[in-house]
């Protein structure tokens, strides 16, 4: 059934399996927050936030209207706005976790899956952070379909499908977050085509949203960038990520053994893994 890797991330773990390095890089998370921050300020003072409002209603109109230019886009851009397609980039970004070659190499896998879910976790923390903060400045408001004339409503020219095209609350993007996220854990970890692959992959996937006009271009590439950032500088540049995926590397452990046992499961390259493949 192969090598399965074991409980740690060991401190003398070679540095081409390690996914964070599990040390203080003061320079590059310092740079990181001065960028996170100048871009949040940018969109919190009122002379910035009135551009990102014109840069976000131009987009907004560019985007909203390749709804009407067809019935066939008309239904694409409705099904990617159920429910269900969030499931499409989940997958995705499961896929390239738990398969070499499409973000890790197969010696990477389960560090790479467990790493990766710890820096979700602390995106989710930042992310409600950012949510308090923007409640209390009143950042956060109406998403441009509920503000902008005309539109576009996929809700009125596709009403058969129940495709989300409006928000009361759109800021910060969720959904931007979570891609940048991940687009970003495979740049830091491994810059290769696999990266430039995933920069592509979640810009693509922010679109659907701001086509059907549930966020502003801000709401992405503020909101979720600037939480995307924020994780990423002390995930790659701190120890926290590092300390948090050794843990929960041991409470998975017994886990991913009794799956490697399942009949065809165990043969997966996320069970087979070895440090010399």
């Amino acid at each position: 059934m192969g090598h399965f890797i074991t409980t740690e991330l060991e401190p003398s773990m070679p540095r081409e399996i390690s996914i964070f390095p599990g040390s203080w890089k003061l320079k590059p998370l310092i740079t990181l927050h001065i960028c996170a921050s100048i871009l949040l300020l940018s969109f919190a003072l009122p002379a910035g936030k009135e551009l990102w409002r014109l840069l976000d209603s131009s987009v907004f109109y560019y985007l909203n209207g390749f709804i009407a230019q067809s019935g066939a886009q008309t239904s694409f851009w409705a099904w990617m706005n159920v429910r269900a397609a969030d499931l499409l980039p989940g997958i995705l970004i499961l896929l390239t976790l738990t398969f070499p070659g499409l973000g890790f190499r197969r010696e990477q896998l389960q560090q790479a899956l467990v790493g990766f879910f710890a820096l979700l976790f602390f995106a989710l923390i930042l992310r409600q952070l950012l949510h308090e903060v923007t409640e209390l400045f009143q950042l956060a408001g109406l998403s441009p379909s509920l503000v902008l004339e005309p539109v576009n409503r996929l809700s009125e020219l596709a009403p058969h499908i129940d495709a989300k095209d409006s928000s009361k609350e759109s800021f910060p993007g969720d959904h931007a977050a979570i891609l940048l996220l991940w687009a970003g854990y495979i740049v830091l970890s491994r810059r290769s085509l696999p990266s430039l692959l995933a920069l592509i992959t979640a810009i693509a996937f922010t679109l659907p949203r701001m086509v059907g006009g549930a966020h502003w271009f801000s709401d992405n590439y503020v909101g979720g960038l600037f939480t995307a950032l924020i994780a990423l500088a002390w995930a790659f540049y701190s120890p926290l990520c590092a300390w948090l995926a050794i843990r929960l590397m041991r409470l998975c452990a017994p886990l991913f053994k009794q799956l490697a046992r399942l009949p065809g499961i165990g043969r997966l390259p996320f069970f087979t893994a070895s440090h010399s493949a």
